[in-house]
């Protein structure tokens, strides 16, 4: 018996489609780990500052839970309309985190960022994924020859 080398690897559609069901699964998974730290009120905040920069992170992982996921399925069946979004769906939630960071550190003089450390799954979220949306994003974007953010 042969085998037959265009089934005995995973081809470039497939492992997109991989890719993306496994960024919205692994997003999603931590949001149902931690739903304290995803699911509120912003505006049970007094500070209207704190309150803007709370909504940025709510929308924050919502596009990072979604648009990369939709936009990586997409292209794998030949649509590629919504990769120039990678780059922003990438950025918005770590830099909703580093602005609450600093809006925290202006209010108790206290950096927050034990919660990489305490809780190490949010390294993956916070920082190595988006950085691979990032190069992902340059890939696909060299490869087709636009998509300029």
């Amino acid at each position: 018996m042969t085998d037959n080398p265009k089934h005995s690897r995973a081809n470039f559609r497939s492992s997109f489609v991989a890719f993306s069901i496994f960024l919205v699964a692994l997003y999603w998974l931590v949001v149902a780990t931690y739903p304290e730290f995803f699911i509120f009120n912003p505006f049970d905040e007094p500070s209207v500052l704190r309150q803007i920069t709370l909504l940025i992170s709510i929308v924050g992982w919502l596009v990072i839970a979604i648009v990369p996921g939709l936009a990586l399925f997409a292209y794998a069946a030949g649509n590629s309309k919504l990769i120039p979004l990678l780059p922003f769906a990438a950025l918005l939630w770590p830099i909703s985190v580093v602005l609450n960071q600093i809006v925290l550190y202006a209010r108790d003089s206290v950096w927050y960022f034990d919660y990489l450390v305490n809780s190490p799954v949010f390294i993956a979220t916070d920082i190595l994924l988006p950085a691979l949306l990032i190069f992902v994003w340059q890939d696909l974007k060299d490869r087709e020859g636009r998509h300029e953010a």
